[in-house]
Protein backbone atom coordinates (compact mmCIF):
# COMPACT_ATOMS: atom_id res chain seq x y z
CA UNK A 1 0.00 0.00 0.00
CA UNK A 2 2.75 2.55 1.31
CA UNK A 3 4.55 1.67 -2.56
CA UNK A 4 1.28 2.57 -4.62
CA UNK A 5 1.02 5.93 -2.53
CA UNK A 6 4.56 6.64 -3.48
CA UNK A 7 4.79 5.50 -7.03
CA UNK A 8 1.79 8.23 -7.31
CA UNK A 9 3.50 10.88 -5.26
CA UNK A 10 6.36 12.00 -7.09
CA UNK A 11 4.85 11.89 -10.65
CA UNK A 12 2.41 14.51 -9.41
CA UNK A 13 4.84 16.41 -7.64
CA UNK A 14 6.77 16.44 -10.54
CA UNK A 15 4.01 17.34 -12.88
CA UNK A 16 3.26 20.41 -10.08
CA UNK A 17 6.56 21.44 -10.63
CA UNK A 18 6.44 21.34 -14.47
CA UNK A 19 3.53 23.32 -14.95
CA UNK A 20 3.93 26.50 -16.64
CA UNK A 21 1.98 29.52 -14.57
CA UNK A 22 -1.49 30.47 -15.46
CA UNK A 23 -2.78 33.85 -15.26
CA UNK A 24 -5.82 34.98 -16.10
CA UNK A 25 -7.30 38.38 -18.08
CA UNK A 26 -9.02 41.00 -15.98
CA UNK A 27 -12.06 42.23 -17.91
CA UNK A 28 -12.13 45.92 -17.12
CA UNK A 29 -15.09 47.14 -19.16
CA UNK A 30 -17.18 44.81 -21.30
CA UNK A 31 -20.76 46.60 -22.56
CA UNK A 32 -22.49 48.34 -25.18
CA UNK A 33 -23.92 51.71 -25.49
CA UNK A 34 -25.80 54.10 -27.63
CA UNK A 35 -24.93 57.23 -29.07
CA UNK A 36 -27.19 60.09 -29.75
CA UNK A 37 -25.94 62.87 -32.22
CA UNK A 38 -22.32 63.91 -31.42
CA UNK A 39 -20.71 62.65 -27.78
CA UNK A 40 -18.08 61.86 -25.92
CA UNK A 41 -17.45 59.15 -23.38
CA UNK A 42 -15.03 58.71 -20.33
CA UNK A 43 -14.24 56.24 -17.64
CA UNK A 44 -11.41 55.20 -15.53
CA UNK A 45 -10.01 51.70 -14.42
CA UNK A 46 -7.60 50.57 -12.08
CA UNK A 47 -4.61 48.24 -13.13
CA UNK A 48 -2.68 46.29 -10.44
CA UNK A 49 0.85 46.79 -11.87
CA UNK A 50 2.60 45.81 -15.26
CA UNK A 51 1.07 44.15 -17.79
CA UNK A 52 -1.04 44.51 -21.05
CA UNK A 53 -4.17 45.94 -21.84
CA UNK A 54 -6.49 44.69 -24.67
CA UNK A 55 -8.88 47.20 -26.29
CA UNK A 56 -11.71 46.02 -28.54
CA UNK A 57 -13.91 49.14 -30.18
CA UNK A 58 -16.98 47.84 -32.35
CA UNK A 59 -19.26 49.97 -34.62
CA UNK A 60 -22.55 48.08 -34.62
CA UNK A 61 -25.32 48.48 -37.84
CA UNK A 62 -28.01 49.31 -35.64
CA UNK A 63 -29.95 51.13 -36.89
CA UNK A 64 -27.42 52.35 -38.90
CA UNK A 65 -23.65 52.37 -38.32
CA UNK A 66 -22.15 55.33 -36.56
CA UNK A 67 -20.45 57.82 -38.88
CA UNK A 68 -17.27 57.90 -36.62
CA UNK A 69 -16.28 56.54 -33.60
CA UNK A 70 -12.69 56.65 -31.86
CA UNK A 71 -11.28 56.28 -28.56
CA UNK A 72 -7.88 57.49 -26.78
CA UNK A 73 -6.21 55.40 -23.67
CA UNK A 74 -3.99 57.55 -21.31
CA UNK A 75 -2.63 57.28 -18.09
CA UNK A 76 -1.37 59.58 -15.77
CA UNK A 77 1.73 59.73 -17.79
CA UNK A 78 0.22 60.77 -20.73
CA UNK A 79 -0.97 58.62 -23.66
CA UNK A 80 -0.87 55.14 -24.31
CA UNK A 81 -1.01 55.14 -28.20
CA UNK A 82 -1.99 57.20 -30.72
CA UNK A 83 -6.36 57.78 -31.80
CA UNK A 84 -7.69 54.20 -32.27
CA UNK A 85 -10.92 53.72 -34.73
CA UNK A 86 -13.22 50.79 -34.70
CA UNK A 87 -10.93 47.58 -34.07
CA UNK A 88 -8.29 46.11 -31.46
CA UNK A 89 -5.30 47.44 -30.18
CA UNK A 90 -3.21 46.64 -27.41
CA UNK A 91 -1.46 48.68 -25.25
CA UNK A 92 1.60 48.02 -22.91
CA UNK A 93 1.27 49.10 -18.98
CA UNK A 94 4.43 50.40 -17.44
CA UNK A 95 3.44 49.92 -13.51
CA UNK A 96 0.04 50.05 -11.45
CA UNK A 97 -2.05 53.10 -11.51
CA UNK A 98 -5.02 54.77 -13.23
CA UNK A 99 -6.01 54.05 -17.08
CA UNK A 100 -8.35 56.45 -18.64
CA UNK A 101 -10.78 55.33 -21.81
CA UNK A 102 -12.32 58.55 -23.94
CA UNK A 103 -14.59 57.55 -26.88
CA UNK A 104 -16.27 59.56 -28.98
CA UNK A 105 -18.37 59.54 -31.75
CA UNK A 106 -21.05 60.95 -34.41
CA UNK A 107 -24.44 59.49 -34.94
CA UNK A 108 -26.01 59.61 -38.44
CA UNK A 109 -29.47 58.54 -40.03
CA UNK A 110 -32.96 60.10 -38.94
CA UNK A 111 -32.78 58.73 -35.75
CA UNK A 112 -29.11 60.09 -35.28
CA UNK A 113 -28.84 57.26 -32.84
CA UNK A 114 -26.45 54.45 -32.97
CA UNK A 115 -24.64 51.66 -31.21
CA UNK A 116 -21.20 50.84 -30.25
CA UNK A 117 -19.52 47.94 -28.24
CA UNK A 118 -16.84 47.96 -26.32
CA UNK A 119 -14.19 45.59 -24.39
CA UNK A 120 -11.39 46.16 -22.51
CA UNK A 121 -8.94 43.24 -20.61
CA UNK A 122 -6.02 44.07 -18.86
CA UNK A 123 -3.63 40.73 -18.37
CA UNK A 124 -1.22 41.10 -15.65
CA UNK A 125 2.68 40.45 -16.36
CA UNK A 126 3.82 37.01 -15.39
CA UNK A 127 5.92 37.36 -12.31
CA UNK A 128 8.42 34.81 -11.81
CA UNK A 129 8.39 31.93 -9.19
CA UNK A 130 11.60 31.61 -7.13
CA UNK A 131 12.52 27.89 -8.53
CA UNK A 132 15.34 26.98 -6.35
CA UNK A 133 13.82 27.52 -3.37
CA UNK A 134 10.58 25.23 -4.04
CA UNK A 135 13.23 22.83 -5.50
CA UNK A 136 15.00 22.65 -1.98
CA UNK A 137 12.09 22.09 -0.30
CA UNK A 138 10.71 19.54 -2.65
CA UNK A 139 14.16 17.84 -2.31
CA UNK A 140 14.15 18.05 1.72
CA UNK A 141 10.41 16.62 1.90
CA UNK A 142 11.53 13.43 -0.58
CA UNK A 143 14.49 12.73 1.59
CA UNK A 144 12.55 13.16 5.00
CA UNK A 145 10.23 10.44 3.15
CA UNK A 146 13.09 8.30 2.16
CA UNK A 147 14.51 8.47 5.78
CA UNK A 148 11.07 7.74 7.60
CA UNK A 149 10.47 5.07 5.21
CA UNK A 150 13.89 3.39 5.84
CA UNK A 151 13.84 4.22 9.48
CA UNK A 152 10.09 2.16 9.90
CA UNK A 153 11.37 -0.86 7.44
CA UNK A 154 14.73 -1.32 9.97
CA UNK A 155 11.94 -1.05 12.63
CA UNK A 156 9.64 -4.03 11.29
CA UNK A 157 12.32 -6.22 10.41
CA UNK A 158 14.05 -5.40 14.51
CA UNK A 159 10.66 -6.87 15.80
CA UNK A 160 10.37 -9.54 13.14
CA UNK A 161 13.29 -11.36 14.67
Amino acid sequence: MKTLRLRWVLPCLLGWLAAGSASAAEVLYSGTGFLSGQQTLTDSFQVSGPGTLTVSLTNIAWPEPLASLNMVVSTTSGLLGPEMGAGTETFDIKSAGMVYADWFGTAQGPLDTGVYSMNIQFMPAATAVPLPYSVALLASGLALLLWQRRRSTALNGAVAT
